[in-house]
């Protein structure tokens, strides 16, 4: 049975999974009945079918060409390098610009590296150097999409079917993992290399005019938009305040690294270890491609019964194991079941690591999170393939995964300790924005930093609890925008309380409010019902800068009311002016100034 996320979590379980919608035999098609969705998800999995097919004949054209064991365990190198070093900035563009452009771009550039790659096979020009390249092209185009991908499920499907679409993307994205190598090495021998990567080509093409018949435009937002160096430094902020994230990619980079000999590594071992030919390479792919189509049916019964954190575990052992035999038994009719083990062990541990990103982070950062923990996966595999090569020159194949298969083992026992939340339904709906006025007096919203005091009186009964929540809520505000956060306790009044937190602007400050969960707010209400007395009292300061533009001086109105700036956002008025003490105003919430939060 699925657990809920414990309060020693940073997300909390709101509410129970919804049952699947009756008369349906298998409720997880839902999203397939939208056009674009169902449009988008076929020729998604062709165009990944034929990625693997072409990434296995790129490393069987190196293999056959006498190429070194580093140079075959650089294609892993090259796909895996533009997924680290790119994913982060297009998982920032993916959240803040046009997905649909950015989708677009980077099937442009998998359509470019086939046609390369394609040209080279035929006029018998396919070099280690620019195979290596073009699959690097290829990787880039990856990077550019992948991101956005991701967040782009929302927007081609309605709300209800999200979960639905998400499951069919990762199903998509595995099955093509388990079958597109099978397929390649089928298609390598009865074709040969140029005629793979034309038709990889020909499934790049299909999903860019898939795409370019999608016509969503990205929504407007009264805010502008975040900056790209901003952004990047809210989604890294963001992984490092969320346990989810954290740990997500610190396994995925464990479970990376000493998993990527076998990708690296299997068609050196085919060669020449077991003597395989093509036709062989591609039996012992295709091993492993169905034991992940076959892991598949297992992964959700197999995490009901022994939660996220123990599947990943259990599998990743079974993994290690399967590279110990590798390296130790060469003898095809065994290995090729033991493949089938190990197919069934990578798609549980990789599933479960993208669900878990998928269900437990928010949609304003979702891409990020996504991009975050690509980069550790695929950086993993990145370094790991130099690394297993690099051993490989000298210790031999055989050596090299068994020693890889003795890493993994040591890394899974030291990452027993990191435990992951079971996945569940977790309540990551907006919260409702509650509106903030801008100061009356002049003020950069983009530049000026603001100060938050929130001031609490609590009674000694229940200061236990309140610190306890206070260290929860500190997550919360850092995670969604904050630079710092400090509690203080007044030296002459035991009772009161004040919460301190600091934000890079004004524009900053709003982000922050508008990334607040349905959780977040629930978390900050019971704080605020810890409160002794009239509701917290909370206070805005802004930073004083010193400008070479004159100040005016604009007296607020009589009334009280905020004085309007037609520069400004509308709906935005007054709080405290630069360069004068903030002033305290009653608050319906913890966050709360006026009418804000």
């Amino acid at each position: 049975m699925q657990q809920a996320v414990g309060a020693k979590d940073d997300l909390r379980v709101e509410r129970a999974a919804e049952p699947a919608p009756a008369g349906l035999l298998l409720p997880f098609v839902e999203a397939l009945a939208h056009p674009v969705f169902r449009l988008v998800w076929f020729t998604g999995l062709f165009a990944n079918l034929g990625d693997w097919a072409q990434s296995v004949a790129a490393a069987w054209v190196l293999t056959v060409t006498e190429a070194s064991p580093f140079l075959v365990a650089l294609i892993q190198v090259a796909t895996a390098v533009p997924l680290v070093l790119l994913s982060l900035p297009t998982g920032a563009l993916a959240d803040i610009y046009d997905r649909r452009k950015m989708i677009l771009a980077g099937e442009a550039c998998c359509v470019l590296g086939g046609l390369g790659l394609t040209v080279l096979g035929v006029l018998g020009l396919l070099e280690p150097v620019g195979l290596i390249g073009l699959t690097f092209l290829i990787a880039v185009g990856y990077a550019l999409e992948g991101p956005a991908w991701q967040a782009a499920v929302g927007d081609m499907v309605p709300k209800q079917a999200v979960a639905s679409a998400v499951l069919l993307n990762s199903i998509n994205y595995n099955v093509a993992r388990a079958l597109g190598p099978a397929i390649g090495g089928l298609l390598l021998a009865w074709l040969g290399a140029s005629w793979v990567f034309l038709i990889a080509t020909a499934s790049f093409a299909g999903l860019l005019a898939a795409v370019w018949s999608w016509g969503w435009r990205p929504a407007r937002s009264a805010l502008p938009p975040e900056t790209l160096r901003g952004a990047v430094t809210a989604g890294l902020r963001f992984a490092r305040h969320s346990l989810v994230t954290r740990r997500v990619a610190t396994r995925s980079f464990i479970f990376g690294f000493c998993a990527s000999s076998v990708w690296a590594l299997l068609p050196l071992l085919a060669l020449d270890q077991l003597g395989e030919d093509a036709i062989g390479y591609g039996v012992l792919l295709g091993a492993l491609g169905i034991g992940a189509v076959c892991g598949g049916f297992l992964v959700q019964p197999a995490r009901e019964r022994l939660g996220t954190s123990g599947l990943i575990s259990s599998s990743a052992f079974v993994f290690a194991a399967v590279l110990l035999v590798l390296g130790t038994i060469h003898i095809t009719a065994v290995l090729v079941p033991v493949l089938f083990v190990g197919g069934v062990a990578w798609i549980a541990v990789v599933s479960t690591y993208n669900t878990a990103v998928q269900l437990l982070v928010p949609d304003w950062v979702k891409a990020r999170a996504m991009a975050i923990y690509q980069m550790a996966l695929y950086g993993g595999l990145a370094l790991g393939s130099v690394a297993w090569g690099a051993l490989a020159e000298s210790a031999g194949v055989a050596a090299t995964l068994a020693a890889s298969g003795a890493a993994l083992v040591i890394g899974a026992l030291w990452a027993l300790r990191l435990k992951i939340p079971d996945i569940a339904l977790v309540d990551l709906r907006a919260a409702p924005v509650r509106k903030l006025e801008l100061p009356a007096l002049p003020i950069d919203p983009r530049r000026d930093a603001v100060m938050v005091v929130v001031e609490y009186r609590i009674g000694p009964d229940q200061e236990r609890d309140f610190v306890r929540a206070s260290a929860r809520l500190r997550e919360v505000r850092l995670r969604n925008g904050a630079s710092r956060w400090s509690l203080f306790r007044d030296a002459a009044d035991r009772l009161k309380w004040s919460e301190v937190y600091f934000v890079d602007s004004w524009y900053e400050h709003l982000r922050l409010l508008a990334r607040l969960t349905a959780a977040d707010r629930e978390l900050i209400d019971r704080v605020g019902r810890l409160n002794q007395g009239p509701p917290p009292s909370v206070r805005h300061a802004i930073s004083w800068r010193r400008r070479g533009r004159r100040q005016l001086a604009a007296k607020p109105p009589a009334d009280g009311a905020a004085r309007p700036d037609p520069g400004r956002p509308p709906g935005q008025g007054a709080t405290a002016s630069p360069g004068q003490q903030p002033v305290s105003t009653p608050a319906a919430d913890p966050q709360i100034s006026t009418t804000g939060t």
